[in-house]
């Protein structure tokens, strides 16, 4: 079925309502607020070439600048300074912003976010969304100059120092989620790409495939993901996660075995890591195993058993049309492409809100509620979109994510 009509449509209407949104919201973070916004309108202006587009790429980038220089702001990559700075370094990779305009701007911003990644950091707070590790990206992006290689060094000096020996391999412990919390004095580790050991391990590939520390990461990378793999589950139902969300030291599952569907959490973010290091480092045996996973996710994972609820980038269906139809592209598996089809299919059918924007909603547990953002609402919603119309241009905005 042909959906470009109907995906045009919605992406008109998400233009909309992103308008206002971006004009009145004060959240200036990447992934939570407005500032991301830019992300999708300078994608959607590759495939309208209309100005109006463009104006509101500047626009936003703006106010971002403003909010810079006067709001309080922590250094995280979610919501924080790395994210906005991240952001605008990448629209100048893409040639929407002149670089000369913010040289003076960056040197400020890598002190900033230098002492948060090293405050964060000593005390093993490794988070990808709101803690240390998501500033790597900042950095990543501020290659080739020196200062950002001196701070990824030290990223990968940190994560060296710091990385938990097991008899399967080598982890992270887990210092965000409330089970951790909770158990302060018990080794946990965390299989979700948005706050786990996956996310290190593709931050990681990342630094790795720029050349920096290469001899101190590729050993962490084999370790990690040797840990990785053997916290699979033994025989998975069909239908049922084949990764757990949590283990301990023992790689026993702490509390539920199974896993939601999405970006954030379950089977999709590590196939995407896996897929990623696997690239990074020429390993096919990793490409393998992420080809595995997809191929089940596409085969057997639908709406209720992966626990989708909405059409987010995070943890709803966009999310998930937006990766398999990347893994679609990197391996030329039909099946993966018919999956992505499918989860396209089940977005567009989700904007059934008269009462949200585009006709969409977030779950937040227990309520729906609107929300325009990168991760929860209609602008990620939005960019998933548009790679479906637009097949030609690389989706690199999801490297704010860790899937491009």
């Amino acid at each position: 079925m042909d959906h470009k009509k109907e995906t045009a449509s919605l992406l008109q209407q998400i233009s909309d309502e992103l308008d206002q949104f971006t004009t009145n919201d004060t959240n200036t973070g990447l992934l939570g607020g407005y500032a991301g916004c830019a992300l999708f309108y300078a994608y959607y202006y590759q495939i309208t070439s209309r100005d109006e587009h463009l104006v509101k790429v500047h626009e936003i980038i703006q106010k971002c600048l403003q909010a810079l220089s006067e709001e309080p702001m922590n250094g995280s990559h979610c919501s924080g300074i790395a994210g906005v700075a991240w952001c605008i370094q990448h629209l100048i990779t893409m040639g929407f912003i002149e670089e000369d305009d913010m040289s003076d701007a960056f040197v400020d911003i890598d002190v900033i976010v230098s002492d948060f990644m090293e405050a964060e950091l000593s005390v093993g707070r490794n988070d990808f969304l709101h803690q240390g590790l998501g500033t790597a990206l900042y950095f990543l992006e501020r290659l080739p100059n020196p200062t950002a290689q001196t701070h990824l060094e030290k990223i990968v000096s940190h994560l060296k120092n710091t990385a938990i020996t097991v008899p399967t391999g080598i982890t992270w412990k887990d210092q965000f989620s409330s089970n951790s919390l909770e158990q302060k004095d018990r080794n946990l580790f965390n299989m979700g790409l948005a706050h786990g050991v996956p996310a290190i391990i593709a931050v990681l590939a990342r630094i790795y495939e720029k050349g920096i520390a290469v001899d101190t990461i590729a050993p962490l990378i084999e370790g990690s993901v040797k840990w990785l793999l053997a916290a699979k589950k033994p025989g998975g139902e069909k239908g049922h996660s084949l990764y757990p969300v949590m283990v301990d030291d023992a790689n026993e599952i702490v509390n539920e075995a199974h896993s939601r569907l999405g970006w954030c959490y379950g089977d999709l973010g590590i196939a995407t890591t896996l897929w990623g290091a696997g690239e990074r480092l020429q390993r096919n045996d990793y490409k393998e195993e992420a080809h595995n996973i997809f191929k089940n996710i596409a085969q057997f994972r639908d709406v209720k058993n992966g626990a989708v609820h909405d059409a987010c980038i995070c943890h709803g269906s966009a999310g998930i049309a937006h990766i398999l139809q990347q893994a679609a592209i990197a391996t030329g598996d039909p099946l993966l492409k018919e999956g992505a089809t499918d989860w396209l299919q089940t977005t567009l059918q989700m904007n059934t809100w008269t009462d949200g924007p585009a006709g969409f909603k977030f779950y937040h547990h227990p309520n729906y509620t609107n929300s325009y953002n990168v991760l929860e609402g209609i602008a990620g919603i939005g960019l998933s979109l548009i790679s479906f119309l637009d097949t030609d241009t690389k989706p690199a905005w999801g490297n704010c994510l860790l899937i491009s």
